[in-house]
């Protein structure tokens, strides 16, 4: 594969080698990336992760006063 089949392509700058990599948000699927975007994604998550845990506990920064929600509803 090229930089072409990248995901990310228009954004300019792929380096290294293009691959299928596994979808983070367990769909199952695959997607092409190169090495520079995978990289990315990996730190997007990991950035995710930490912001918006899944648990029934509320992170330091969240405030049920700003927009009148709960960390931990029932939907």
């Amino acid at each position: 594969m090229t930089h072409q089949d990248c995901l990310e392509y228009g954004s300019g700058d792929c380096a290294g080698a293009v691959e299928y990599r596994m979808s983070l948000t367990g769909s199952g699927m695959a997607f092409e990336r190169c090495d520079f975007h995978w990289d990315l994604r990996l730190q997007r998550e990991e950035e995710l992760r930490r912001d918006y845990p899944d648990s029934p506990f509320a992170p330091s920064w969240f405030d049920p006063m700003d927009a009148g929600e709960r960390w931990d509803d029932d939907y």
